[in-house]
């Protein structure tokens, strides 16, 4: 059996694509080239997705009567609304998750991770449903350096809820609780961690406070190997509204890691955040 090559560093992303409207395929091309490396070009990646679109023949139809859904989303330019599997043609690894329907076409969105490596132990984590529901894929990557040495990366990509919940606390609580589930799902893999094992847990995750946030407390606290970031702003709206949301967090040994908040959108409202992991 022909060895596997040898994989001595790694770059996640974390991107909300904004509906499908951040456009993939240009900044896969980019990164492979080594725009956001200083030039260094980048083989092995993988991306964590937030609202990609997914419209086909495989999205039921009719949806029961009083069902809840989400209103449908208007086509951008750039979107995925094709198919989220043509990535695999492109040869990447893909796992794609919908959380929640989009109106009464055959639609749905949700989570995409798309990897140049095999994804290994995928699960489906249910978050507590506040206003729209929220389901996080985790995954498993796995290497070796060019000394020999094994690596175990298990990732999951969050998008948790911007419900106001002023009946049960408000929005802060409600996030905390998603939070607080999403650690307990992953807490046996965490806690259990062999030394060769690194955890990511990435997204966008609708901190308004930024990190002022339990959520956020909750996060930094069960993954402290988490690089220092510059705080920019991670999302801009219309009217100069702007806030720093989406975050990765890291915990295990490597030999060095950095996150980095990229200066374009690429056609979304989010900027990608690129993790680069060095074993």
């Amino acid at each position: 059996m022909q060895r596997a090559a040898p994989i001595d560093r790694l770059a996640i992303v974390s991107w909300n694509i904004h509906e499908g409207g951040g456009d993939v395929d240009d900044f896969i091309r980019r990164l492979r080239a080594g725009a956001f490396t200083s030039g260094e070009p980048v083989d092995q990646f993988v991306l964590l997705l937030q609202e990609a679109r997914r419209r086909d023949a495989t999205v039921p139809l009719h949806i029961p009567l009083g069902y809840p859904s989400a209103a449908a989303i208007a086509p951008r330019a750039g979107s995925l609304d094709a198919d989220v599997r043509r990535f695999a043609a492109q040869g990447l690894a893909v796992l794609y998750v919908p959380s929640m329907r989009n109106g009464r076409e055959p639609e749905d969105r949700g989570n995409l991770i798309l990897s140049t490596l095999p994804l290994r132990d995928p699960r489906i984590i249910e978050l507590p449903l506040e206003r729209q529901r929220r389901v996080s894929p985790a995954i498993a990557v796995e290497g070796a350096t060019t000394a020999g040495r094994a690596w175990h990366l298990d990732l999951a990509d969050v998008h948790l809820d911007t419900a106001l919940a002023l009946g049960r606390g408000g929005p802060f609580a409600a996030r905390r609780r998603q939070a607080a589930a999403l650690l307990s799902a992953l807490a046996p893999s965490v806690d259990n961690a062999a030394a060769d094992r690194v955890f990511v847990v990435a997204g966008d995750f609708n901190t308004w406070m930024g990190n002022g946030e339990a959520a956020i407390r909750l996060l930094s606290e069960a993954l402290p190997d988490t690089p220092v970031v510059d705080g920019a702003p991670t999302w801009r709206g219309p009217l100069g509204l702007h806030a720093t949301l989406d975050h990765v967090f890291i915990r295990g040994r490597v030999s060095a890691s950095s996150v980095t908040r990229l200066s374009s959108r690429f056609g979304s409202d989010h900027y990608p955040l690129l993790a680069v992991l060095r074993f």
